[in-house]
C-alpha cells in the first residue's frame, strides 16, 4: 500500500498542475471589460467622425459650393495609385501628367505588384483652399478682419514714429536694412540659372552618350556612373556656394533668406527633373507611351525638349511633369491683388518687427535679465509670432504661388490642405506645404522605402524628417549667421516625437492640443533667435577658438 501511494504521488509531481480557474476567470473578465471599453471609446470615436463629415459634407454642399464638383470625385485628393488613370486631361496637349491612361493589367500577379506601388502624384486643375472658401460671405469676413488687423498695426507705427520719433517712417527703415545687397543677390540669381540651365545640356549629353555606348555594358556602366559622381559633385558645390557667399557678402537676413530659398528651390527642381527623366532614359522609353515616341525611342533616348524645362523651372510646383493642367487666360484682377497681398505683409512684417522685436530684444545684453523677464518677453510675444506664423502662411504659399500661377496659368492650385482642422502632427505636416512635401514624397520617401530601407516606412520617414530639419536649420542658421540649431531641435525632435504621441488624439482636443503647440512653439522659436542675434549684437564675446561659436551667444552673455 505504502509503495502504490507513493508512485500516485510520483504520478501527481510528474503531471502538471491546472492553473486555479478562478484566477483564469477573473483574469479574462478584465481581458473582457477592458476590450469592451477599448472598443465603446473607438465606436464612439468613429461615430463622432462620421456625423462631423456629414456636418461638412452637407455645410459644404450648402455653404462652400466651390468644394462640391459634380464632375471630379476627387477635387483636393493629391495621388492616386499607378494603377488608376489619371482623373484630368486638361493641359494644353491633353495629358495633364505626362501620361496616356495604361490599358487594364491582364495578369494577377503584375495587378498584386501594382497594387504594392506607392502612390503617385497626380496634377489637376483646381483653385487654391482658401481661394475657394473666400466665395463665402463669412470667410470674407475673417478676411477683412485681417485687413482690419493690419491698417491698426499701420496706425500704430505711424502714431509711434510721429510722436516718439517726430519723423514718419512706415517701416522703410526695416525694409533698407533688410533688403541691402540685393542686387548681388539678383547677380548670383541669374548665375545659377545659367548652371541650371547647364545642367539640361548636361543630361542630354549623358543621354545620347549612354545609348551609343550600348553595344559594351560594361563602357555603359561606368559612363552612368561617373557623371553619376560628377552630379552629386556639382549638386554639393552648388550648395556650398550659395551658402558661403551669404557669409561672403556678409548679407542681412531678408536678402540672405532670399538667396538661400532660391537655391535650395532650384537645387530641388533640378533633382527632380533628374530624377524623374533618368529613370525614363534607363528604362529606355518614356512614360508616355505613344506611338510616336516608341519610333523616336529606337533611334534615340528620348530627352524632354528645353521649353518644357524652362516653364517647369518657374512654375509653382517642385514635381517635374512633361505637361501641367493650364488655364485658358489671365485673370490680371486676381493676380493683382495677391501680388498687393504680398506687399501688405511684407509691410507688416517690417511693422511687427519695429514694434515687437526689436522693441522686446533690441537691448537683450544690455539689460539685466532673469526669468521673470524672459516669461513676460516670451508670452509678449505670443501674438505678433501667432500673426508671423499665418501671415507667413499666406504670403508664401497662397499669395505668391496664386500670383505666379497666374501669370503661368499653371492649373493646379493645390499648394496646402486644410491643415488648420488637422488633429495629429502627421496630418498637419502633410496639409501644411503640399508643394515641399509632394517633392519630399516623391523623390525622397518613395526611393529610401524602396531602395533603402526596403519596405520600412518608419525608417523612411524619419529619414525625410532628418533631411527636412537640417535644410531648414541651414537656411536660418546661414541668414542670420550663427549657430543656434533649436529650429532643427523644433523640427526633428519635437515635431517627430508629436507625430507618433498625437496619432490616437480625439479630434477636438487633438485639433486645440495643435494649435497651442503651434503659437507656443512659433513665440518660442522667434524669441529664441531674436534673443541670439542680439546677444552677437550687443555683447562684446570674444571668440577665441570655434568651439566658443557652439556654445549660444544667449547663455555666454550673462555667464
Amino acid at each position: 500500500m505504502a509503495a502504490e501511494r507513493q508512485e500516485k504521488r510520483g504520478e501527481e509531481e510528474t503531471q502538471p498542475r491546472l492553473p486555479d480557474l478562478g484566477f483564469v476567470r477573473d483574469k479574462l473578465q478584465k481581458f473582457q471589460s477592458k476590450m469592451l471599453t477599448d472598443f465603446e471609446q473607438r465606436l464612439s470615436c468613429m461615430v463622432e467622425d462620421v456625423l462631423q463629415d456629414l456636418r461638412q459634407r452637407e455645410l459644404r454642399a450648402h455653404e462652400f459650393p466651390n468644394f462640391e464638383r459634380s464632375d471630379r470625385k476627387s477635387t483636393w485628393h493629391n495621388r492616386v495609385t499607378s494603377q488608376a488613370p489619371a482623373d484630368v486631361s486638361d493641359s494644353t496637349n491633353g495629358h495633364a501628367n505626362g501620361t496616356h491612361p495604361r490599358p487594364p493589367i491582364q495578369s494577377e500577379t503584375s495587378a498584386r505588384k501594382q497594387r504594392r506601388q506607392l502612390p503617385e502624384k497626380v496634377f489637376v486643375a483646381r483653385e487654391s483652399y482658401l481661394t475657394a472658401l473666400l466665395q463665402v460671405e463669412h470667410m470674407r469676413t475673417i478676411y477683412h478682419i485681417f485687413y482690419i488687423i493690419l491698417v491698426m498695426f499701420l496706425l500704430n507705427v505711424i502714431c509711434y514714429d510721429y510722436f516718439v520719433d517726430g519723423r514718419f517712417d512706415l517701416g522703410l527703415g526695416t525694409f533698407r536694412g533688410g533688403l541691402r545687397r540685393l542686387h548681388w543677390v539678383m547677380g548670383v540669381w541669374l548665375l545659377e540659372h545659367v548652371f541650371v540651365l547647364a545642367l539640361y545640356f548636361a543630361f542630354r549629353g549623358w543621354a545620347l552618350v549612354r545609348h551609343k555606348l550600348k553595344p559594351h555594358s560594361s563602357l555603359q556602366r561606368f559612363w552612368s556612373h561617373s557623371c553619376l559622381i560628377l552630379y552629386i559633385s556639382s549638386q554639393l558645390v552648388f550648395c556650398f556656394v550659395s551658402t558661403s557667399l551669404c557669409l561672403k557678402f556678409n548679407l542681412p537676413f531678408v536678402s540672405a533668406c532670399i538667396l538661400l530659398l532660391e537655391s535650395t528651390r532650384l537645387l530641388m527642381k533640378m533633382h527632380a527633373f533628374v530624377r524623374y527623366n533618368a529613370e525614363r532614359v534607363l528604362n529606355g522609353k518614356a512614360k508616355k507611351e505613344d506611338a510616336e515616341e516608341e519610333k523616336e525611342g529606337s533611334e534615340r533616348p528620348f530627352v524632354p525638349p528645353l521649353s518644357c524645362y524652362t516653364y517647369f523651372l518657374f512654375a509653382p510646383t517642385l514635381i517635374y511633369r512633361d505637361s501641367y493642367p493650364r488655364t485658358s487666360h489671365i485673370r490680371w484682377k486676381f493676380a493683382l491683388n495677391r501680388l498687393l497681398e504680398v506687399v501688405a505683409i511684407a509691410f507688416l512684417y517690417a511693422f511687427i518687427h519695429e514694434r515687437h522685436i526689436h522693441e522686446h530684444f533690441g537691448q537683450y545684453g544690455l539689460e539685466p535679465m532673469g526669468p521673470s523677464q524672459l516669461i513676460l518677453k516670451l508670452f509678449g510675444m505670443m501674438l505678433p509670432s501667432a500673426v508671423i506664423f499665418l501671415c507667413g502662411f499666406y504670403l508664401i504659399l497662397h499669395s505668391w504661388l496664386n500670383f505666379t500661377s497666374e501669370l503661368l496659368r499653371f492649373g493646379d492650385r493645390m499648394f496646402y490642405k486644410d491643415w488648420w482642422t488637422s488633429h495629429t502632427y502627421d496630418g498637419y505636416y502633410r496639409n501644411w506645404n503640399v508643394v515641399v512635401h509632394d517633392w519630399l514624397y516623391e523623390y525622397v520617401y518613395k526611393d529610401m522605402y524602396t531602395h533603402v530601407f526596403r519596405g520600412s516606412k518608419v525608417a523612411a520617414s524619419l529619414a525625410v524628417f532628418m533631411i527636412s530639419a537640417v535644410v531648414h536649420e541651414q537656411v536660418l542658421g546661414f541668414a542670420l549667421q550663427m549657430f543656434f540649431p533649436v529650429m532643427f531641435f523644433f523640427f526633428g525632435v519635437v515635431g517627430v516625437a508629436l507625430v507618433f504621441l498625437m496619432r490616437s488624439a480625439p479630434k477636438v482636443m487633438g485639433n486645440i492640443f495643435l494649435w497651442f503647440s503651434l503659437i507656443l512653439g512659433n513665440a518660442t522659436l522667434i524669441s529664441l533667435y531674436a534673443m541670439e542675434h542680439y546677444a552677437l549684437k550687443n555683447c562684446n564675446l570674444s571668440n577665441e577658438s570655434w568651439t566658443y561659436r557652439l556654445l549660444p551667444a544667449v547663455w555666454r552673455c550673462y555667464n
